[in-house]
């Protein structure tokens, strides 16, 4: 039999000759079909039936169809069962496959030899995934000129599965790329799968011309004839995409067991009707949530002076209106005041989604990992869920990934379940939720797929980039429509998203659901407005030379809250160079003022920050105790601590508003002096640097244009303004956005809609671009990952322990453990940490640790060291780093620096090890010579802005 008369045997992966098999193998000892049998059952495990009826009625209602919607679920299987059938290509199973696996390499050679084929092997590709979409695209040739855009995108999602979704572009790539080695295996399958016959090919019944016909038309057609604002398309390719990758990878994990055991398993792991039963029970068996009843609502609030029954009314009222409107709606917004029970507000309303619709996921979106660390425990306790059992997951890129006595293979399972959100409920950052749809790379769109039929809780919305509102609150909207998703948008400062203009020739509006009718009634009631800004803003310089106007300012303040017994004071500033300089020169008065001062910004490691809040809180056991906190941006958001008096660095509106939220948070002066009227002091000032107000390094011209702007006209009208006031701010801002975009629109100059038109025209890669593209954290400046080689305390100093205890002996203790459990908050490291690090040590016989502390050095030898074995597969290496993410976190800061800083030239200067550079133990102290504080973070005060 000719080499070119060969047929393959789909269903038992092998061609046969005469009496000889050559089977063809998808990995390791794992026949081509047994995979593909495994990716499709996952595949159909995780596939939503809903959402793909929702995109064939679109799709035909816009003519993009002509399949009965049975064949239209065949032909995305199919995406399944070809994705991996460019492997049928000797070249990829002797040359690239099989290489290390002489049983089956042999096997394969001796087949070829014995029938005089080894010749063409030279012929054909080692690659797979072009030839596979090809081949897809010439399975469903005869249905091509009706249903091109839909097929193209299908063949795509086979195009780009192993490296990233690609860009649907007219006269380059796919198709326009293909080489020869290529080209002949493409024919060479088309035979063996009866797809083609010899006269076809030689005929050119299929033609490299004809595929590019087919890309060329579909991209043009994106451009077009698809409205800027339809992203039907683009969201179905990538949801096809990100199912394909998600259950190709599940599939592949699972390569050593059989089919048959594969089909037995669930890959889907959402919120079973058991567990919403236990979620139910243990949220309204809280106190504060029991006997909950719409009954209870109260519209007249004046007489009311117990902020528990404001919360339960704000809690009642917005779950009633969400009930009312869940089926007209999937985005929701919720404005409430600081400390009004926001958090617990929010479960409640994903309680009320899950129990009225069919929605199985919650995900709670933050835009800094200390406010996942600050919620999750409560969450997990509301909710009655255990991480343990993997029914909820925090995940970000220092999260914990340490389960005691479990198996690698559990290990490597939990690795993929985080990259694929696949827990019942999950707390992540914005970024890790967002870059699943603005980012092309493969990895971020593991976790698109798991945000359909979700309810997505985004706190704190307005952290996300001013210069990409139009095109998030679009994406937002989108998803919601197309995935059924839910969002709750929630804050105490929420911006007026619906009055941006997204498409200025359609006026395209989204009529989304405030569940706070009148939120003014809770924010301007007493029991609400416990601050209360005091004097004119004055503007001082500060710097080295000049900096005495400042602090007799500031000492002046500190001297008047003191006598009248406000003790504890909290000082924000925009830059680490602004916060070092008024801490230096305010810490020369600590003994003559007699108090205590520490500094806290983005320099100093999270383990330094997290002794610095502990010993805060516990400062309420002492209340005369004088104490000034000297801070940055960090303290603002998902801290949860209380001052009597604040004083703010000039900043937008949102950032004053978070500080005011660490001012007599609790309502606590009112308790203390027995009057309700009590209210905490707020302090406004601008400094400057003799160049420029430091406000000015950390917001971008856009964000002094917008939100800068309106926040000075603001407060020059009225300091303590009314939450009627801050509305107009946020509708001020949001015309500012429009005019700026018109403007820019008229010249033809790039606006932020134009991500909208990438988004939808398939052109993914234009959202990456640093200058235009969309990114959550700001790239204008380059960033930096630094472990700081130290020891570090088990736990602060706060707790109240006896110096010789010794921790490592007490790690399997019961006693212990409940008392760790009760002061959680007090310790630096996890038992699961200490139990990794304690085995390690036994184990190797290395000294990670000595008493209460861990040897930051040794731990980072030891580190290092697990990656000299070059033996070792991607899995392990993934695997470790994951592990120790957690450990080394505490290690870490993360900064973002200006290349004309003197300190990126230094920084640049030391050893790097994978993602961080690595600060030595000789240059840490207080001294001025040494480069680094652990109380105050760099020495020399470099301009630093900062990333969380």
């Amino acid at each position: 039999m000719d080499f070119f008369d060969l047929k393959y045997d789909f269903d038992s992966s092998f061609i046969k000759l005469n009496d000889d098999f050559f089977y063809f193998y998808a990995h390791n000892n794992e026949y081509l079909n047994d995979h593909i049998q495994k990716t499709s059952h996952i595949f159909d495990n995780l596939l939503n039936k809903k959402i793909i009826e929702n995109f064939y009625e679109i799709f035909k209602q816009d003519h993009l169809i002509n399949f009965s919607f049975d064949d239209f679920n065949k032909i995305i299987k199919y995406t399944v069962y070809l994705h991996d059938i460019g492997k049928i290509s000797f070249n990829f199973q002797l040359n690239r496959l099989n290489t290390n696996n002489k049983k089956i390499f042999n096997e394969q050679s001796t087949f070829l030899k014995k029938h005089y084929f080894e010749d063409y092997i030279p012929l054909l590709c080692k690659t797979h995934s072009i030839v596979g979409s090809l081949i897809f695209l010439s399975k469903f040739k005869a249905n091509i000129d009706e249903n091109t855009l839909i097929l193209l995108l299908l063949a795509y999602t086979i195009y780009g599965h192993h490296t990233s979704i690609k860009d649907i572009l007219s006269n380059k790539n796919f198709s326009y790329n293909l080489n020869d080695k290529e080209w002949n295996t493409f024919c060479i399958i088309l035979l063996y799968l009866d797809l083609a016959n010899k006269e076809d090919i030689e005929n050119e019944k299929f033609s490299t011309y004809y595929f590019n016909q087919i890309q060329d038309n579909a991209s043009n057609y994106l451009k077009s004839e698809i409205e800027d604002y339809n992203s039907t398309l683009s969201l179905f390719y990538m949801y096809i995409y990100s199912l394909l990758i998600v259950s190709d990878v599940f599939a592949s994990n699972k390569y050593n067991i059989s089919v048959e055991e594969v089909k037995k398993l669930n890959f889907n792991n959402r919120i079973t009707s058991n567990l919403k039963n236990i979620m139910f029970s243990s949220f309204y068996n809280k106190t504060y949530n029991k006997n909950l009843s719409y009954n209870l609502i109260i519209d007249s609030l004046d007489n009311i002076d117990n902020i528990n029954v404001l919360r339960k009314n704000m809690l009642l009222e917005s779950s009633l209106n969400l009930i009312k409107n869940i089926d007209k709606n999937n985005v929701f917004f919720l404005n409430m005041p600081t400390g009004a029970g926001k958090t617990n507000t929010s479960m409640k309303l994903a309680l009320d989604i899950i129990n009225n619709t069919e929605i199985d996921r919650i995900i709670y979106a933050m835009p800094f990992i200390n406010i996942i660390e600050q919620n999750f425990d409560v969450i997990c306790d509301s909710y009655g869920l255990s991480e343990d059992n993997g029914e909820i997951r925090k995940i970000y890129s220092g999260s914990e990934t340490l389960f005691s006595d479990a198996s690698d293979e559990f290990k490597y399972d939990i690795l993929l379940n985080d990259d694929f959100f696949n827990y019942p409920v999950i707390c992540t950052t914005f970024v890790s939720l967002f870059n699943s749809i603005i980012r092309n790379d493969k990895k971020s769109k593991y976790k698109l797929s798991a945000l359909t039929n979700s309810v997505i809780i985004l706190d704190e919305i307005q952290s996300l980039p001013l210069k990409n509102w139009n095109s998030l609150y679009y994406i937002i909207n989108e998803l919601a429509d197309k995935y059924n998703i839910y969002f709750i948008i929630m804050s105490a400062t929420l911006p007026n998203f619906n009055r941006l203009i997204l498409d200025s020739k359609s006026n395209l509006r989204y009529p989304n659901i405030s569940l706070i009718e009148n939120p003014s009634k809770y924010f301007n009631h007493s029991l609400f407005k416990r601050t209360e800004t005091k004097n004119e803003i004055k503007s001082f310089e500060l710097t080295s030379e000049n900096h005495a106007e400042i602090i007799d300012y500031l000492l002046d303040i500190v001297e008047e809250n003191f006598e009248q017994g406000y003790n504890k004071g909290l000082m924000v500033f925009n830059t680490i160079k602004s916060s070092r300089l008024i801490y230096d020169y305010l810490s020369e008065y600590c003994e003559e003022y007699n108090f205590e001062i520490d500094l806290l910004n983005s320099s100093l490691i999270p383990s330094s920050k997290k002794a610095i809040i502990s010993k805060i809180n516990h400062m309420n056991e002492n209340q005369n105790k004088k104490y000034i906190l000297i801070s940055t941006q960090s303290i603002e958001a998902g801290v949860d601590v209380s001052f009597d008096f604040v004083i703010r660095d000039y900043a937008i509106l949102d950032s004053v508003e978070q500080v005011k939220g660490r001012c007599n948070r609790n309502g606590e002066l009112a308790i203390r002096y027995n009057n309700p009227s009590k209210k905490g002091n707020v302090y406004l000032i601008k400094l400057n640097d003799s160049k420029k107000n430091y406000y000015e390094y950390i917001y971008n011209n856009e964000e002094q244009e917008t939100r800068i702007k309106s926040t000075e006209n603001l407060i020059e009208e009225s300091p303590n303004y009314t939450f009627e006031d801050i509305s107009k701010y946020y509708d001020n801002v949001s015309d500012l956005i429009n005019l700026h975009n018109n403007e820019k629109e008229s010249k033809f100059n790039f606006i932020d809609r134009d991500n909208i038109k990438f988004l939808n025209n398939i052109e993914y890669s234009k959202l990456k671009d640093k200058e235009t593209g969309i990114h959550l954290i700001d790239n204008n400046q380059e960033q930096f990952s630094i472990f700081i080689c130290t020891d570090l305390n088990i736990f602060t100093e706060s707790l109240k322990i006896n110096k010789n205890f010794n921790v490592w002996e007490k790690l399997d203790d019961n006693n212990f453990i409940e008392f760790y459990k009760e002061n959680k908050s007090d310790f630096i490291f996890s038992i699961n940490e200490l139990k990794y690090i304690k085995n390690i040590s036994a184990k190797t016989n290395k000294k990670l640790y000595h008493e209460n502390k861990i040897i930051g050095k040794n731990l980072l030898d030891y580190y290092k060291s697990l990656f000299k074995n070059k033996n070792k597969n991607y899995d392990y290496y993934k695997l470790i780093k994951k592990e120790f993410s957690s450990i080394l976190y505490k290690f870490i800061i993360n900064i973002t620096i200006n290349k004309y800083d003197q300190l990126y030239d230094k920084i640049n200067e030391w050893e790097k090890f994978k993602f961080f550079y690595i600060l030595d133990k000789k240059d840490i102290g207080n001294e001025e010579e040494s480069f680094y504080s652990l109380e105050k973070g760099f020495n020399f005060k470099p301009v630093i802005t900062e990333i969380y």
